[in-house]
């Protein structure tokens, strides 16, 4: 696992999860901002039946930029992680792209409940797709899937 501050003061978060090591996706979060960047680079294997990018993969970089900005807002170093509550997608062209980006941010809430918002871009900067959703401050736990 790498956290990483960059020279703009963001931070860059690689291999985290087993899931973000097999998806291969990027996660920048701005604390100074409350923001983050969830980025991947495209290619087939992330293709529907249609031959464009799989909604499951839309989603999960809008979640990811959610998430990420409510990381960033509350924790400097962007460890405190948040759980999903619940998240609407709006799907808005269809993903023909070899890279995109999700740019998230926060919108609202209280001390545990945040609510955020993001936007995915393909290279061209054409708005595929949109997430809103309530984020839950999750606590640090001792049983995880990802220890033995």
């Amino acid at each position: 696992m790498t956290y990483s501050s960059n020279t703009d003061n963001s931070i860059s978060i690689r291999d985290e999860t087993e899931f973000q090591r097999f998806i291969g996706y990027e996660l920048e979060l701005f604390p100074k901002e409350g923001t983050a960047i969830c980025a991947l680079d495209i290619d087939a294997r992330f293709a529907n039946r249609s031959g464009v990018v799989h909604g499951a993969i839309v989603t999960m970089l809008l979640d990811n930029a959610c998430g990420g900005s409510c990381s960033a807002t509350v924790d400097p170093t962007g460890k405190q992680p948040f759980v999903t509550l619940s998240l609407t997608v709006n799907f808005l062209a269809p993903a023909i792209c070899k890279r995109l980006v999700a740019k998230g941010k926060v919108t609202g809430g209280g001390k545990s409940t945040l609510f955020a918002e993001a936007e995915l871009f393909d290279e061209n900067d054409q708005l595929i797709a949109t997430a809103t959703g309530p984020f839950k401050r999750a606590p640090q736990r001792d049983a995880r899937l990802d220890h033995s």
